[in-house]
């Protein structure tokens, strides 16, 4: 074991479509080594639980020790004010600060301001007007949520959205030190925007979420800053990735040609569950070994790297009956599309808010498509770059 090779590499599977790779690596079994990648890759359902959700695991990247160079050369400090990527206590003070700002009841009290949002984008495009459902409606939604509930005026929202994707792509590709160069920028660049704003709003707070994180005493303004950047631009991509998959399943035949029929009254929790069954945007999370396990009859020895593929498990056939099909009403467990234990997603319910609400609007114009979708080349985060759309 010691000869094994753990410099993580490029995910080797189709931005795209990658089911396929995720099918024909599992049989090999629930959990095993890709060479290409240079990490375990966790392919069951219940196998990733038992990673995310147990002890002796770090999401620190930089805890790998033969991780790539653009890893190793992240900031620490950077990292450390990162809840995505802190764990035990620093974790838990992170998250403890907006706990109560993302349960279900509160996240269920944005519901009016994220209709008018959503009715805001959507209502003025044209009927018969070719558009781009990426650019007009799925990206502009959740940056509007976002930055209202932060409270950020014309110009700090307009800046959010020209710097958010930058940092999205350093998110979901640690490997590619262009992307680490230009997430680092831009998160530099949105850091010094707030972190004035942050600290006028710990004198003189108002009714909004960065407010509410200056408030904490436990909360460096600099972990407040970080802390709403996190929450803003990993919910903003994610959604609006989320958002463009759901359409394109919604609006197009399956390969046997059957269609489902859906309607603005069609949409609902189960079937926002089953579409982040289906497509969730975040493929995988790594996480490192802290110490030896045996995961499915697998030892993973400690400094071993992992790879937590959540699409993988969500189509995992011993949990999943036809795991490949959309189903309206599925019964089932969970899908893994918002992680699982300590590190579940935040903005779970408030992006499932926006999806429905988001749906349920542009399906009431009767949106069809009106040109093939072009896919990010994004590995990590899967999602459309455009989606030629038009309402009838």
């Amino acid at each position: 074991m010691a000869s094994r090779d753990l410099t993580v590499g490029r995910l080797p599977w189709d931005a795209a479509d990658p089911y396929p790779f995720y099918a024909q690596r599992r049989l090999a079994g629930n959990v095993v080594w890709d060479c290409e990648i240079g990490a375990w890759l966790v392919l069951g359902y219940e196998a990733a639980k038992q990673i995310l959700g147990g002890p002796g695991w770090t999401s620190n990247p930089q805890a790998n020790p033969n991780a790539p160079r653009a890893i190793r050369a992240l900031d620490p400090e950077m990292l450390r004010r990162n809840i995505l990527t802190v764990d035990g206590a620093d974790h838990h003070r992170l998250r403890g600060a907006v706990r109560d700002v993302f349960t279900r009841s509160f996240i269920t009290g944005l519901t009016a301001g994220v209709e008018a949002i959503a009715s805001e984008t959507i209502d003025h495009i044209p009927a018969g007007a070719e558009f781009d459902f990426m650019a007009d409606v799925a990206l502009p939604i959740p940056i509007a949520v976002a930055a209202a509930w932060l409270g950020l005026d014309v110009d700090s929202s307009r800046l959010l959205g020209e710097e958010s994707p930058a940092i999205s792509r350093m998110l979901g590709d640690f490997v590619d030190p262009a992307a680490v160069e230009g997430g680092t920028a831009a998160f530099a660049t949105l850091l010094t925007e707030l972190l004035p704003l942050a600290a006028d709003r710990r004198h003189h707070p108002g009714d909004d979420l960065l407010s509410f994180l200056g408030a904490d005493p436990d909360l460096e303004l600099d972990d407040v800053v970080t802390m709403a950047l996190i929450i803003a631009v990993a919910g903003h991509e994610t959604t609006a990735n989320l958002l463009g998959a759901a359409i394109i399943r919604l609006l197009t035949p399956s390969s046997d040609g059957d269609r489902p029929v859906v309607t603005a009254e069609t949409i609902d929790g189960r079937l926002c569950t089953e579409l982040l069954r289906l497509d969730g945007p975040v493929q995988a999370v790594g996480r490192t070994a802290t110490c030896d396990h045996i995961i499915d009859g697998v030892t993973i020895r400690a400094t071993e790297a992992v790879l937590v593929v959540l699409a993988a498990g969500n189509r995992d056939p011993a949990v999943f009956s036809r795991p490949d099909r959309l189903q309206f009403h599925r019964a089932g467990p969970a899908p893994l599309a918002f992680g699982y234990g300590a590190h579940y997603c935040l903005g779970a319910a408030l992006a499932r808010l926006e999806m429905g609400v988001a749906l349920q609007k542009v399906l009431s114009r009767r949106l069809s498509l009106s040109g093939s979708p072009v896919w990010r080349d994004t590995p990590a985060i899967r999602g459309p770059l455009t989606i030629p759309a038009v309402f009838s």
